[in-house]
């Protein structure tokens, strides 16, 4: 039994946690559930004894978790990062593995075989010996699941562990957590996606405005409505801004994108979808220029590469996988006013225009927040805000819904419908996450087999 009792944290005077309690039987499989921002990441990091002050407060089978060294508290209870680059110590997933369990003064006779199974758990031993810089997200999430599977805790804790999972590894790998619940192991996942948990989880807990509070009809919880098929348009040649022409896209000597024409960034957004490591991230980074290509990539006509790079960063942008990468400055106010300086539409994004965005996403009341201490979600919202600011006519972004949830996601859609209306940038997302998503997209991008095609339908 996992116990946590009566447990309240207050930060900067703003209440997070107000006495929490929650059991969590052994061998169960638990779901966590509650708003962007509303302190899950928190509360996970208060249970695997990370807050020393509290964690007296937590007890795994009578044994309480205050004093104990970290190596013998990991035995008890691991903790998955929302963002699994904050994890990683050493350059691959097999040495990360390695040096994980030396510091869990593992006998390495057992390590080898501890590796092995953690990797084929989450199918990730093609990639165990690359270097976590050619990794996708999805894949470096992979691995620090992996790790957690090594780790061999008693009990799991899972925050966001598929926010950039494709749909067919999601389903897998939920199918092989169930297997580590069966032997013994208790898990409790956050996740903003229900899909797939209806048959697996024996609890479902909603955490909001500091309480948290166990669901009773998970029936009722789980119904969802049927998925509705959506048709996207196909767009003309004639309205694409940037052309791929005889494009090779690899990394090492695996050949990821192999194509001799195709044309993209057209008007409205654009849903880019693949799956884990097939190369859309990598795109990303070769269109941006941070990866060498092979080919020519065409902007308005012009190769990319005889465009200086300031000039060209001023038509293109990025937003990052990981939020933290793109900050610069220390506090939300001060990050805004970098963006505000730098903007393309100064008439648009006025003062008043930038209060009410905040506002909209719920941000308004953190401005004078340090940016690396707020929540993942209010990270990725605040980014999307940045680069919306900046306003460059393509704008590129990489999992901007990752943790969010469901109406949060929407209100980011809706921000970015609302400004590109008024500025006519070009949007591609990329989004394992569709739930809430394909209202809004206009044409839809699938990588598959090394080839990009337009489809016409969400199925």
């Amino acid at each position: 039994m996992l116990k946590l009792t009566k447990t309240s944290l207050t930060y900067d005077d703003t209440p997070i946690l107000k006495d929490i309690s929650i059991d969590l039987p052994n061998g169960s499989f638990n779901l966590l559930v509650g708003p962007s921002g509303s302190g899950k990441s928190t509360l996970m990091k208060v249970i695997a004894g990370m807050i020393p002050t509290l964690a007296d407060h937590v007890t795994i089978n009578q044994q309480n978790l205050a004093g104990l060294p970290a190596y013998k508290r990991a035995g008890f209870v691991g903790l998955l990062f929302q963002d699994p680059d904050t994890q990683f110590a050493m350059s691959t997933p097999w040495e990360e593995i390695i040096f994980t369990l030396e510091n869990l003064k593992v006998a390495p006779s057992e390590m080898t075989e501890r590796a092995n199974y953690a990797l084929d758990f989450v199918n990730g031993s093609q990639f165990s010996h690359q270097s976590f810089d050619t990794l996708s997200g999805g894949e470096k999430q992979k691995v620090a699941l992996a790790i957690m599977v090594a780790m061999q805790s008693k009990v799991l804790l899972l925050d966001e562990p598929f926010a950039s999972i494709d749909i067919t590894s999601r389903q897998e790998i939920l199918k092989q957590l169930k297997k580590l619940q069966m032997n013994g192991v208790t898990i409790l996942v956050t996740d903003h996606d229900y899909s797939g948990y209806a048959d697996l989880v024996d609890d479902v807990f909603s955490f909001n405005q500091q309480h948290i509070q166990k669901i009773n009809n998970l029936n009722a919880f789980f119904d969802q409505p049927s998925q509705v098929d959506y048709q996207f348009k196909q767009p003309q040649e004639s309205q694409s801004v940037l052309k791929l022409n005889q494009f090779k896209l690899s990394v090492g000597s695996r050949t990821l994108i192999d194509i001799s024409f195709f044309a993209l960034a057209h008007s409205g957004i654009t849903l880019f979808s693949g799956s884990n490591g097939s190369g859309k991230s990598t795109l990303f980074n070769a269109i941006t220029r941070l990866k060498p290509y092979q080919g020519q990539i065409m902007y308005l006509n012009q190769d990319i590469s005889k465009i200086k790079l300031n000039t060209y960063a001023k038509k293109v942008a990025l937003i990052f996988q990981s939020a933290e990468k793109q900050f610069m400055k220390m506090t939300v106010s001060e990050e805004l006013a970098l963006s505000q300086k730098h903007t393309q539409h100064p008439n648009l994004w006025t003062n008043e225009a930038i209060e009410s965005a905040l506002t909209t996403l719920q941000l308004n009341h953190l401005k004078d927040h340090i940016v690396y201490q707020l929540s993942g979600g209010q990270k990725k919202k605040l980014q999307v805000l940045l680069l919306l600011i900046i306003g460059t006519p393509v704008l590129l972004l990489d999992e901007p819904l990752a943790g969010l949830d469901s109406q949060s996601i929407i209100t980011v859609l809706s921000l970015i419908k609302q400004t590109i209306v008024e500025t006519q940038q070009r949007i591609i997302i990329i989004s394992h996450q569709l739930n809430g998503v394909l209202d809004f997209i206009d044409y839809h991008i699938v990588l598959q087999n090394n080839m990009l095609t337009f489809t016409e339908t969400s199925t």
